[in-house]
């Protein structure tokens, strides 16, 4: 009888993209606690316990790691995303949910590692390109999602991503503020204001879904 117990070995495939998952998750982890300025390909390395050839092997660059470590980040942060909203169901005020999960990831380091990188990148114009790129396919999950849960609310796709558009522009803007000022009620009372506002926008005879 087989020893089902026994593990088959991983392929070299399978072996290099785990050492890829690591090396990005360990530049995140850091980007976010220290900030990019202060990340340093040795101690991405170091702290993804890989030894810096291997790092090299697998990104050449600093470029090339910040690069793919954005981009996981998005990725990452769109599939929650989807995650989150796809259970929600009729009753559960869905746009109070959505809208307090995204406010809840933008505080969770997502901003900061996104205004790191397009601080960096601004004044490169090819860094800047591969930035505007990864940011709109983010967007696009984000307006994806969006579409989904408030079309039941009856109104106009065009209604819909002013709204969208206005909320993220106000959730940029309070996480940004939130890098200096700690003030949980002052956000909260805005996000709640928006809604009030959206909830007579979005939905038709003012009926909270």
């Amino acid at each position: 009888m087989m020893d089902v117990s026994v593990k088959p070995k991983r392929t070299q495939a399978e072996r290099s993209a785990a050492t890829q998952d690591k090396i990005l998750h360990a530049a995140l982890a850091l980007v976010a606690e220290r900030g990019l300025a202060h990340t340093s390909t040795q101690d991405i390395a170091r702290h993804a316990k890989v030894s810096r050839g291997a790092m090299l092997h697998h990104f050449p660059t600093r470029a090339a790691l910040i690069q793919a470590a954005y981009a996981l980040m998005l990725k990452e942060e769109a599939e929650r995303l989807r995650d989150f909203a796809r259970p929600l169901k009729a009753g559960q005020n869905r746009l109070k949910a959505l809208t307090g999960y995204i406010w809840e990831r933008y505080q969770s380091g997502i901003f900061q590692v996104t205004m790191d990188y397009i601080s960096e990148a601004r004044v490169n114009e090819a860094e800047l390109a591969y930035v505007s790129v990864e940011s709109q396919k983010f967007n696009d999950s984000l307006n994806d999602v969006w579409h989904v849960e408030l079309a039941a609310f009856g109104c106009d796709a065009q209604t819909r991503q002013a709204m969208m558009n206005e909320f993220m522009c106000l959730v940029r803007g309070m996480a940004f503020q939130s890098q200096w000022r700690r003030d949980p009620e002052y956000f909260n009372n805005m996000l709640e204001n928006w809604l009030l506002r959206a909830q007579s926008v979005l939905i038709p005879n003012n009926i909270c879904e």
